[in-house]
């Protein structure tokens, strides 16, 4: 039989650490190098594990955990009141990303409004959405 510190102990000593997580998290964040570098080489066996969830319907399993309400008050009492402050963190990436966007808009030539609503689509949504296909990824 394999000795643990228990259940009881092991609570007691997560809940211990929740004030010290945010400093021992920023401390290994600064003590991280080359991780782009490191993320890159790594991708091989990336695609390799999230073919095997894939293959093994992982997420769905981990979903199935969840029920609706437990899901949605772990969204409402933890993601509700983060979202802000990641917004506003975000907000010079959101700024150059979106001008990107607005700029490439901006950008395409579409045909005259007509009568025809399937034509206005072809000459109209359809330059728009392959400006936007065309500029994904960059």
């Amino acid at each position: 039989m394999v000795k643990t510190k228990g259940l009881s102990a092991t609570q007691k000593n997560w809940e211990a650490g929740i004030g010290r997580a945010p400093a021992k998290y920023a401390e290994g964040v600064k003590n991280t190098n080359d991780w782009q570098a490191k993320a890159i080489q790594g991708e091989d066996l990336f695609g390799q594990k999230m073919s095997e969830a894939i293959s093994n319907k992982s997420r769905a399993a981990g979903i199935s955990k969840v029920s609706d309400s437990e899901w949605q008050s772990a969204a409402l009492n933890k993601g509700a009141s983060r979202i802000g402050p990641g917004m506003t963190a975000a907000k010079g990436k959101f700024n150059t990303g979106i001008a990107k966007v607005i700029s490439t808009i901006e950008g395409v030539s579409i045909a005259p409004r007509s009568a025809d609503p399937m034509a206005n689509v072809d000459g109209r949504v359809k330059p728009i959405v392959a400006a936007l296909h065309a500029i994904k990824g960059k």
